[in-house]
C-alpha cells in the first residue's frame, strides 16, 4: 500500500533540498569569487610595489651619481627618510591587516556558511529518500528518479565526510554541489514518476538490497571521482602555464584570469590526483562487486549468470576501464593527465549506462519507470 501522503512530503523535501543546495552554491561561488578578487589585488599590490622599488632605486643611484662621495653620509639625507617612511607604515599596514585577520576570523565567511548550508541540505536530501522509502515500503532505489536522488545523497555524504576530516577540501563546494544539483534537477524534471509498488520480477529477492545499493556506492563515487580529475586536469595545465611563464621571467605570472586565481587556491594537482585515484580505487571495488552480486541475481532470477544484455555489457565495459586505468597508474607510470584522461572515460561509460541504456536501448534491465 503507497502512502501518498509521506510521498509527497518526500517530493517536497527533495524540492526543498534543491533549494538549499542553490544557496549553498552560490555561497561556494562567492567565497571562490572573493579570492579571486583578493588574489587579483594582490597581484596587482605586488606589481605596483615592485615598480615603485625599482623607480626608487634608479633615482637613487642618480642622485648618488651626482654627488659623487657624499653617498656615505647618506643616512640623513630626503632619500634615506624616504626609505623609512614605508618601512613605518608597513608597519602600520601589518597591524591592520592582523586587526582585519581577527575580526575576518571571529565572523561567518562564505565558504562556512555555504557549508553549513550544504550540510543541512544533506541532511534534508536524506530525509527525502527516506521518506519515499516509507511511502512504498521498500527501498528507494528501483527506478532511475530514486536512484538518482539516492546516489547524489551519498555524493554529498562522502564530501562532507571528507571535508570534516580536511577543511582544505570544503573549496571544492562549488565543483561537488554543481553536479549534484544537475542531477537532482534532471530527477525532478525528467525522471520523477509517482511512487509506485515494485514490478514483479524485483520482488521477493534480498539481491534488490545488496547489488542496487553497492551500485549507488560506485556510482556516487565514480561522481566524486571525475569532479576530482577533472579539476586535476585544469590544475595541472595551469600550473604548467604558470610555471613557463616563470621560466621566461615573468616576476607575476598569471594564467586564466580570475579563473586562475580560483585555481591557486585549490590543492596542487598532485594532491588531487592523489585523491582521486583514492576515490576510483574504491569505487573500482563496487564495480566489481556490482558484476558478482549482479550475475548471482541473474542466475536466480533467469536461470544464467550471463545474458549479454545491455546494461550487463556496459557495467563489464565501466568495469573494464576503471582496471585498465588502476593497472596502469599503479604499475606502468601512466600518471598525471592521462591517468585523469582515463578515469573520465570510464565515467563516461557510467553517464551512458544510466541515460541512454536505461531510457533507450531496451533490456531485461529497463527499470528505469519512464
Amino acid at each position: 500500500m503507497i502512502d501518498q501522503q509521506l510521498a509527497e512530503i518526500s517530493n517536497l523535501a527533495i524540492v526543498v533540498t534543491i533549494v538549499l543546495y542553490v544557496l549553498a552554491l552560490i555561497g561556494f561561488t562567492a567565497d571562490l569569487a572573493s579570492t579571486s578578487q583578493k588574489r587579483s589585488d594582490e597581484r596587482l599590490a605586488a606589481r605596483e610595489a615592485h615598480e615603485a622599488a625599482r623607480a626608487k632605486q634608479s633615482v637613487t643611484a642618480g642622485a648618488a651619481g651626482a654627488t659623487g662621495t657624499a653617498g656615505p653620509a647618506g643616512t640623513d639625507s630626503p632619500a634615506a627618510a624616504a626609505g623609512a617612511a614605508p618601512a613605518g607604515a608597513g608597519e602600520d599596514a601589518g597591524a591592520t591587516g592582523a586587526r582585519s585577520s581577527a575580526a575576518s576570523s571571529s565572523s561567518m565567511t562564505a565558504q562556512t556558511f555555504a557549508f553549513i548550508l550544504a550540510v543541512a541540505a544533506t541532511v534534508l536530501h536524506i530525509f527525502g529518500v527516506a521518506t519515499r522509502a516509507a511511502a512504498t515500503q521498500r527501498v528507494p532505489w528501483t527506478n532511475m528518479y530514486e536512484f538518482a536522488t539516492t546516489s547524489t545523497a551519498v555524493v554529498m555524504v562522502a564530501f562532507l565526510i571528507f571535508s570534516i576530516k580536511r577543511a582544505e577540501l570544503r573549496i571544492l563546494g562549488t565543483f561537488v554541489i554543481g553536479p549534484v544539483l544537475l542531477v537532482l534537477l534532471l530527477a525532478q524534471t525528467l525522471w520523477i514518476v509517482p511512487a509506485a509498488e515494485l514490478t514483479p520480477s524485483l520482488q521477493n529477492s534480498h539481491w534488490l538490497y545488496i547489488h542496487i545499493s553497492v551500485a549507488i556506492m560506485s556510482t556516487a563515487l565514480s561522481i566524486l571521482g571525475a569532479v576530482v580529475a577533472s579539476l586535476q586536469l585544469l590544475q595541472a595545465r595551469h600550473e604548467r602555464a604558470l610555471v613557463e611563464r616563470v621560466s621566461d621571467d615573468d616576476q607575476f605570472p598569471e594564467h586564466w584570469g580570475r579563473f586562475g586565481h580560483v585555481l591557486d587556491r585549490l590543492p596542487s594537482s598532485t594532491v588531487l590526483e592523489a585523491l582521486s585515484f583514492r576515490i576510483h580505487s574504491v569505487a573500482f571495488v563496487g564495480w566489481t562487486f556490482t558484476l558478482i552480486f549482479g550475475a548471482i541475481w541473474g542466475r536466480e532470477a533467469w536461470g544464467r549468470y550471463w545474458g549479454w544484455d545491455p546494461k550487463e555489457v556496459w557495467t563489464f565495459i565501466i568495469w573494464v576501464v576503471y582496471a585498465a586505468y588502476l593497472h596502469a597508474r599503479a604499475t606502468g607510470g601512466f600518471r598525471g593527465s592521462r591517468a585523469a584522461g582515463l578515469a573520465l572515460v570510464g565515467f563516461l561509460a557510467v553517464v551512458f549506462n544510466y541515460t541512454i541504456v536505461n531510457t533507450i536501448i531496451n533490456g531485461l534491465h529497463s527499470y528505469s519507470g519512464l
